[in-house]
């Protein structure tokens, strides 16, 4: 659906097609004409397909220099258009970082470069974007090259032949399905990449918006199809395509709510965007299939908040199955989730006497008294509407989970049986509708101490720290404490350092992956800042994270970081231990 806030993004991508592909000429720069042409494209494809360094510790930007070295100014604008169309749409590449690009791959002075060029994005693309560019720029290329050939045997001359063309070779390398009068030559059929491509979603939505969504993801397509499948018929299921089906999900929720809405907005996002998982096997999946899920990991990396979430998203997945209860969700904002999550903070000295059954002593007498679990599976038993109950089992880590669920954990995998506990003659039975997630931090009880017996019953998700979380973290708490950090190079400088930080620690041996700092403990940098300033009494700041001073990263390290880091190292040898911190502490203040 076409968006507002996107319009930059519609008018660079004509403007793209007009001037660059049609006419050939630099959209990125002043003066340079006729530059698309059969030598310059071809060099592209020898210089950055036929010799490209794989070399994954490579930068890439020294790649593209060495790639580059004997190349004509001509040939490197055409790559640069090709890097620029798959930078151009995605907001969580920067505009800064976007002109970079250009200016690094042609070398010319600022006054040669045109920077109105640059559009913000309509929303970010993920590391499945930036880990695969050289795939995704591959296909840039050929997309050049193909439309190319087609202009000059006078088959396309418009802008909207060009747009169509473009989405359609799109269609192709997601379906493998060719639309009539839009068939690919087989050498082209053979050139595009295997793997899936985040471009793909990018250029259908800019050629055609008002059918597409602004989606660079597959698996966030795939969460709303999940999420919203009540609303397709049986025959929409079966026959259509990913994006024909969340078309029809749009038209039938447009009649409920209204026909402009964005899949993005909070009221659509809270019921399908759940999962950090960005391919394969999903949380809500897992949850489908075993019932009972862990979240286990480094502290502070989402996992109670995504729990949550999660418990949210199957309830509201089995109460949008059927279409009356969405008409009734959106018109009525009926709330079907409060009472259908049962949430328990775990402790050591809580037991199986609260948890399942035991003794208490009333009026002189000794009594059998049914613990918790007994009260949340006669809720889920009795729910009228048969939907989801998921009880949520906050840090399994700090009890001994096979004590405290005893012999009922034989229940776990044999729903709607009843089990004798160990107290009493008492029967607990666990409902088909009852679903656990627990949460675990690794860092005080590895994965490999637990018992083969329990992990079984459980599917386990690995929860670590995430640049893009907390690039999202620190952008929510930007626009919430108003406290108007620049998205800008402090903040592409701090998640980077941030994120070279925890990969030291994965591979320090007196470390390891399951000591990463979480993304959550990080993005408390805003709230540093803005009381930062606020104390000092500054109105702006030029530097506002790095300064002289330590500023709000000086801060965050020494009252956060660093007590963090000197309590998992231990009592190792002193000056071992400091030399591990000040080689961290140089990463994380790295210019």
């Amino acid at each position: 659906m076409r968006q507002g806030h996107a319009e930059d993004v519609y008018k660079s991508f004509d403007r793209f097609v007009n001037e660059f592909l049609l006419s050939r000429n630099s959209i990125l720069t002043v003066g340079h004409q006729n530059i698309l042409n059969d030598t310059t494209i071809n060099n592209c494809f020898e210089y950055f397909v036929k010799n490209f360094n794989g070399d994954q510790n490579s930068n890439f930007d020294a790649k593209i220099a060495q790639q580059f070295k004997d190349a004509d100014l001509d040939t490197r604008l055409v790559f640069a258009h090709a890097e620029w169309l798959w930078a151009f749409a995605v907001d969580d590449i920067s505009y800064k970082k976007k002109l970079h690009y250009t200016k690094r791959t042609t070398e010319l002075s600022d006054d040669k470069l045109v920077k109105d060029i640059y559009p913000e994005g309509f929303g970010s693309a993920g590391q499945w974007h930036t880990n695969n560019k050289y795939y995704e720029i591959t296909f840039s290329l050929l997309i050049i090259q193909f439309i190319k050939r087609k202009i000059e045997a006078n088959e396309i001359s418009e802008l909207e032949e060009v747009k169509n063309w473009i989405e359609n070779i799109c269609i192709y390398l997601k379906q493998k399905n060719e639309v009539d009068g839009y068939e690919l030559p087989d050498d082209l059929k053979d050139k595009l990449p295997k793997n899936k491509l985040a471009l793909t979603n990018i250029l259908t939505y800019a050629s055609n918006p008002e059918y597409y969504e602004r989606i660079a993801s597959d698996n966030h397509k795939n969460q709303i199809i999940v999420s919203f499948n009540g609303l397709l018929n049986e025959q929409e299921k079966e026959n259509l395509s990913a994006d024909e089906k969340i078309y029809a999900i749009r038209q039938k929720l447009g009649e409920y709510t209204r026909p402009d809405f964005d899949f993005y907005e909070r009221e659509y996002a809270k019921i399908w965007n759940y999962s950090l998982t960005e391919e394969g096997f999903s949380e809500i999946q897992g949850l489908q299939y075993k019932k009972a899920i862990i979240l286990y990991g480094p502290p502070g990396t989402s996992k109670t908040h995504t729990a949550k979430h999660l418990a949210e998203a199957l309830i509201s997945h089995s109460y949008l199955s059927n279409k009356e209860n969405v008409v009734k969700y959106f018109r009525e904002k009926t709330d079907f989730i409060t009472d259908r999550i049962h949430h328990l903070q775990l402790h050591p000295n809580y037991t199986y006497e609260d948890f399942i059954a035991g003794y208490q002593l009333k009026d002189g007498n000794t009594e059998k008294t049914k613990g918790t679990l007994f009260n949340i599976c006669k809720a889920a038993a009795q729910d009228k509407e048969k939907l989801p109950h998921v009880l949520i089992l906050d840090e399994i880590n700090r009890i001994d989970l096979s004590r405290l669920f005893g012999e009922v954990f034989s229940a776990l995998e044999n729903r709607d049986e009843p089990i004798e506990v160990g107290v009493g003659e008492l029967e607990l039975t666990i409902p088909s509708n009852l679903y656990v997630i627990g949460t675990m931090n690794e860092i005080d009880f590895s994965l490999e101490r637990i018992d083969f017996a329990l992990r079984r019953r459980f599917l386990w998700f690995f929860y670590g720290y995430s640049k893009d979380i907390l690039w999202e973290i620190i952008t929510k708490k930007n626009d919430a404490l108003e406290t108007r950090l620049k998205m800008g190079d402090e903040i592409e400088r701090y998640v980077k350092n941030v994120t070279a930080l925890n990969g030291k620690i994965s591979i320090t041996p007196e470390l390891g992956k399951q000591y990463q700092i979480g993304h959550t403990f990080f993005g408390e940098i805003v709230e540093i800042y803005k009381s930062y300033k606020e104390i000092g009494g500054y109105k702006n700041l030029q530097n506002q994270l790095y300064r002289n001073d330590g500023g709000a990263t000086g801060i965050l390290w020494n009252i956060s970081i660093e007590p963090m880091l000197v309590s998992f190292l231990g009592n190792m040898e002193l000056e071992l231990r400091d030399e591990i911190l000040e080689e961290l502490k140089n990463i994380f203040f790295n210019k």
